[in-house]
């Protein structure tokens, strides 16, 4: 059995589903204004949104075309018989515009509006915005019935508001959380420090809507910038400077908002460190970060901790590495002391000695003895010398670290690193080229072919063998048709010639597992 309802009733009905049947904030405003020209009949009607303060800041107008509005200009600000309404927080309904006592005029290239009707947006005693709605001198008055509707409206309309804003501000905030995990993600331990922080920065720009993004070494006097994303170079640098009293503000543990108009924000985050020097995150013309709440705060300042945790590291891994060049040079000057220069001076001895023997045979033995003591001795400062020279070479891990971050992009995500024992010690110079050719072959196969989500790299030496596998999960193949002039068949020629193997386990829809194993240097 159908329900029979007053056409009021059901046109109010109507409305309220209409509205209720769009959760993008924009799209219910819009049903709003369109809901209420409907029912009330209404040529023209303008929804303005306000602020705490009670100031327009969104206009939604239904009625005028583009060429109008365009004509108008300036958009209202509220006063008048526009500002009538928010301070009764009452419907108010005019039949005749130009006879009421606040009426001050319609601007210039204003459609012609002589009935008036305008309510408030209410969520209890919340003002979200206000409605009004006009029609011509030809047009018929404003009815009781038409106040009645509008005011229920207004209240329907002021629940519907407060969701589609809890809906937009949810799915915002669940965006938000994973750019911070994808943050997290391009600030692995397994890419280097210049890498990391890069991949960051175009992290939060893309999560921010920003303009650019730059880390900022708040501790230099030039304010420099250590990694960035969009824009140029100097052109971020003349921001730098434009700003530097907020970024020492920010420098100091506060977040500043720098600048916020036409629709963006300008923000000094701070980056909290222990041990490297103190950083600043500027953002730089952000459109998601224009104005900001607790939850927003929360979500900066954990990204900005993020890349605080990444600068700490790389600060503490310079010092070890410092520490460690330090131990060895201490060894190395031992050595020299204790090996090279104790055997020149008593080769030394053993010369002075010789003029004492009278034997031209003893002289002579005497003699190749001493030459046999500087061989060595030779030796000795040769082995040092080359493992001095040694010290500006990157290692075999910042190479295979930065293989990794190279194809990361590329495949789509960061495959794990794992390592395990001396790796590098146990490998000559031609065994970790071909160690780094078989990576940079296996990370070009799973960029190709895997279409896999994760995948893993594990390095390990042990006493007799060193160790290169890489694993993932995509979706394999038969290795029994690997071509014979393919890279992994290459690398398996170069594991053999080194005394090692190279073997494969796969198939359709199991990933795929590869092993590269060459004998460990003693």
């Amino acid at each position: 059995m159908e329900l029979e309802l007053p056409d009021e009733a059901r046109a109010l009905l109507d409305a309220v589903v209409a509205i209720g049947s769009d959760l993008d904030l924009h799209g219910v405003l819009r049903r709003i204004v369109e809901s209420s020209c409907a029912l009330t009949h209404a040529q023209y009607g303008v929804l303005a949104m306000v602020d705490d303060d009670g100031s327009f800041v969104d206009l939604v107008v239904h009625g005028m075309s583009d060429e109008t509005l365009a004509r108008i200009g300036r958009p209202p600000e509220g006063l008048g018989l526009l500002g009538l309404v928010p301070r009764l927080r009452e419907p108010v309904r005019i039949d005749h515009v130009e006879d009421h006592p606040v009426f001050g005029g319609l601007p210039e290239g204003h459609p012609p509006i002589d009935r008036f009707l305008g309510a408030p947006v209410l969520m209890g005693e919340r003002a979200f915005g206000h409605l009004y709605l006009g029609n011509g001198p030809d047009s018929p008055a404003f009815t009781a019935r038409d106040q009645a509707l509008v005011e229920v409206l207004g209240r329907a309309a002021g629940v519907m508001i407060n969701n589609a804003r809890a809906f937009e501000q949810s799915e915002r905030h669940r965006g938000w959380m994973q750019g911070v995990a994808r943050v997290a993600t391009a600030l692995a331990p397994s890419l280097q420090e210049d890498l990391a922080l890069n991949a960051m920065a175009e992290q939060v720009r893309e999560m921010s809507g920003a303009r650019a993004v730059a880390l900022i070494d708040a501790a230099s006097e030039r304010l420099e910038i250590t990694a960035c994303a969009g824009g140029g170079q100097e052109d971020l640098m003349l921001t730098v400077k434009e700003v530097a009293d907020e970024i020492a503000r920010a420098a100091g543990g506060e977040l500043v908002e720098i600048r916020t108009d036409s629709g963006v924000a300008t923000l000094a985050i701070p980056v909290r460190t222990e041990l490297a020097p103190a950083a600043v995150l500027l953002v730089d013309e952000a459109s998601a970060w224009r104005q900001l709440d607790g939850v927003e705060r929360d979500v900066i300042s954990a990204l900005a901790d993020h890349a605080g945790l990444t600068l700490d590291r790389a600060h503490a891994l310079r010092e070890r590495h410092e520490l460690l060049l330090a131990k060895d040079r201490d060894r190395i000057a031992r050595d020299l002391h204790d090996l090279v220069i104790q055997r020149l001076f008593a080769t030394g001895m053993q010369l002075q000695g010789a003029r004492n023997l009278g034997s031209p045979a003893a002289v002579s033995a005497r003699i190749d003895e001493a030459v046999a003591e500087l061989d060595v001795a030779i030796g000795d400062l040769r082995a040092t010398i080359y493992e001095l020279g040694r010290g500006g070479e990157k290692s075999l891990l910042e190479d295979v670290r930065a293989l990794i971050g190279e194809y990361a992009p590329l495949i789509g995500f960061l495959p794990l690193l794992r390592l395990s024992g001396q790796v590098e010690r146990s490998l000559t110079p031609e065994a970790t080229d071909s160690l780094l050719l078989t990576l940079r072959e296996s990370l070009s196969n799973l960029m190709r072919h895997a279409h896999a989500t994760s995948a893993k790299v594990e390095l390990t030496a042990s006493a007799g063998w060193v160790t290169l596998r890489v694993s993932d999960d995509g979706v394999g193949f038969d290795p029994v048709a690997i071509d014979r002039r393919s890279g992994l068949d290459n690398a398996r020629h170069r594991a053999e010639a080194l005394g090692g193997h190279f073997t494969i386990e796969s198939a359709h829809g199991a990933g795929c597992r590869a092993e590269w194993v060459v004998p460990a240097i003693a």
